[in-house]
């Protein structure tokens, strides 16, 4: 299977510390056939990647299961017409309360903590799927 993140920027953040990571693992234990990560910006991270990396303009030519960790970059995607099962990884940090409710209704989405999942049910009334643990045997577990 192929799994792919799309983020703002590859800068080093904790969010994407765990993508890398969580990447890197299923790589190397072969979980996965192939890992992507697509980005609007480019910018430095320590982490070394064993997987592709790639301009958002590629998103079109991916297949498989396409997740989005903003909201902006939840509805870009949606837009790409291609064969990619697409998700919303929430981080937290979301404000746009319309829009996240927007989106409950049309994609699935995951959170990796309680706190997290009581937020979005408490302000959509929908609840989320929690992975508890950003992996990617934990996202392919629950698809």
């Amino acid at each position: 299977m192929n799994v792919g993140f799309y983020v703002d920027s590859v800068a080093a953040t904790p969010q994407n510390g765990e993508i890398f990571e969580a990447l890197n693992e299923a790589v190397d234990n072969k979980d996965i056939t192939d890992a992507s990560v697509f980005f609007n910006d480019i910018d430095y991270n320590p982490i070394k990647p064993k997987f592709g990396m790639f301009n958002s303009t590629d998103i079109w030519a991916f297949t498989g299961v396409l997740i989005a960790t903003t909201l902006e970059n939840v509805i870009r995607a949606a837009k790409v017409v291609n064969k990619f099962k697409l998700i919303y990884l929430y981080n937290g940090e979301e404000k746009n309360l319309l829009m996240l409710m927007d989106i409950m209704n049309v994609v699935p989405v995951f959170v990796t903590n309680s706190q997290d999942s009581d937020e979005i049910y408490r302000l959509t009334g929908k609840k989320p799927t929690n992975i508890s643990k950003l992996s990617i045997k934990n996202i392919l577990g629950v698809i």
